[in-house]
């Protein structure tokens, strides 16, 4: 046995050799086909300290300007060819005389969460980004066991005796780093999800969030917190409400993509997609087939450069339905608003015009009960301002309540009708099915 263990140790010894040697001459060659193109950023883990490098191989003289995180000290620069100089360690400039190659260091100490988010350096000249892809490197002298997590593809993971060194894939954007800890993992794509050790999640958590993943980059997911709380590529969820996270993400986007300081709509929209379902969101949630939400929200996630949220909320929601509404820019507190949505269509009773539009609400058409009982010449008595109206017809009498599920037919008898009757600007409005099956009566509609 002892004959075997001594060439077994000396054939890993050399095959790990090979293996750094390979390594480090893949990322050599790489260097050559394109080192204008690449940066290389690397991060070196000492007693809870972070030591940040990045090597910009070809950077032509001028003056930089340089946005650190905001935990970084002792920022310096370096360049072989001429000095290299850092004018202020809050705002800071980077001054070079001459082009070539430039490196960059400054150290972060460990957050208590040992979650580093704002890490990336962003250097610009002339206020336009300089900054291409760049490939991360981590060596960690800390925590040989411990393995780090970033969301995206790892490309070599090397443990030594007192070392741990690991190569990730080109990025583009600052991405979380985390050690994995006493955690479970879960990953799906380049994206990763820590959940508390011990425990599993349910298949229900897991489609949940392959459809939220979906509509992401890679991130980094964190349950069983305390808190929900979205930011950048980092999430944390409060225990696994998967419906809140995707909320938030929601509101966070429209938040930053809108020019208003926290609009009241963001709440709205919150409560659309999450078990919480106030007046406007259960309108909206009422409105809209499952498919159209996801729709919806899709559309809201596609935003930019937001002059007038409740406008683009309209206009969202109108492109989604088919149909045009103002429901966010009409609604005013703390009167109830209907969502409907008008479309401009012609309708007819045989040869005649009765309306030029229809309202749909909550996926039923819904047409103008004057307009009706002008052109068929039917009597329409309003009763109680906005809540009772009288029809007469030709051997029936009918009164209709709004809001109401039950009428009064000639006086003496009761019939039912889900959300018969409804307000829209001030004028009522009857469901077109009932209308017809009421009345013994055929409508035709027509494109305008």
């Amino acid at each position: 046995m002892k004959r075997l263990w001594i060439p077994l140790t000396l054939l890993l010894s050399v095959s790990t050799l090979l293996l750094l040697y390979q390594w480090d001459q893949a990322e050599a060659g790489s260097g050559k086909v394109s080192k204008s193109q690449h940066l290389d950023v690397s991060m070196t883990v000492k007693k809870n300290e972070l030591q940040f490098g990045y090597t910009y191989e070809h950077l032509k003289p001028g003056i930089y300007t340089l946005e650190i995180p905001e935990k970084a000290t002792g920022i310096v620069c370096s360049q072989k060819e001429s000095p290299c100089r850092i004018t202020n360690q809050e705002t800071p400039e980077m001054i070079l005389e001459k082009e070539g190659k430039v490196l960059v260091d400054y150290t972060i100490r460990m957050p208590e969460n040992e979650v580093i988010n704002d890490w990336l350096l962003v250097v610009k000249k002339e206020d336009r980004v300089v900054q291409p892809p760049f490939s991360l490197t981590i060596q960690d002298y800390d925590e040989m066991k411990d393995p780090w997590l970033v969301p995206t593809a790892k490309k070599s993971d090397i443990q030594m005796e007192n070392l741990r060194y690991y190569k990730f894939s080109s990025m583009d954007e600052s991405v979380p780093l985390t050690r994995k800890g006493e955690a479970s993992l879960w990953k799906r794509g380049n994206s990763i999800v820590t959940y508390e050790a011990g425990t599993e999640l349910s298949d229900a958590v897991k489609q949940e969030l392959q459809s939220f993943l979906k509509g992401t980059g890679p991130v980094l997911i964190q349950l069983d917190q305390s808190d929900t709380k979205i930011s950048d590529n980092l999430m944390r969820v409060e225990g696994r409400d998967v419906k809140e996270l995707q909320a938030e993400y929601i509101v966070e986007h429209l938040r930053k993509a809108t020019t208003e300081e926290d609009p009241w709509e963001l709440k709205i929209v919150k409560d659309v997609f999450t078990k919480k379902k106030t007046t406007m969101a259960n309108e909206i949630a009422a409105s809209l087939s499952e498919e159209e939400l996801m729709l919806w929200k899709k559309r809201l996630l596609q935003a930019e450069n937001i002059k007038d949220l409740g406008s683009h909320l309209d206009e969202a929601l109108s492109s989604v339905f088919g149909a045009e509404t103002s429901y966010f820019q009409n609604y005013e507190a703390p009167v109830k608003d209907n969502l409907y949505f008008v479309e401009d269509r012609y309708v007819f009773y045989h040869d005649q015009l009765v309306t030029e539009r229809i309202v749909h609400y909550h996926g039923a058409p819904y047409l103008s009960l004057p307009d009706i009982s002008r052109v068929l010449d039917y009597n329409l008595t309003e009763i109680e301002k906005n809540a009772v109206y009288r029809l007469e017809v030709p051997g029936k009498e009918y009164r209709f309540y709004v809001d109401q599920s039950t009428f009064i037919v000639n006086k003496e008898s009761f019939g039912m009708g889900e959300e018969l009757l409804i307000m829209v600007e001030d004028s009522p409005y009857i469901k077109r099915q009932d209308l017809q099956g009421l009345l013994d009566i055929n409508l035709t509609t027509s494109p305008k």
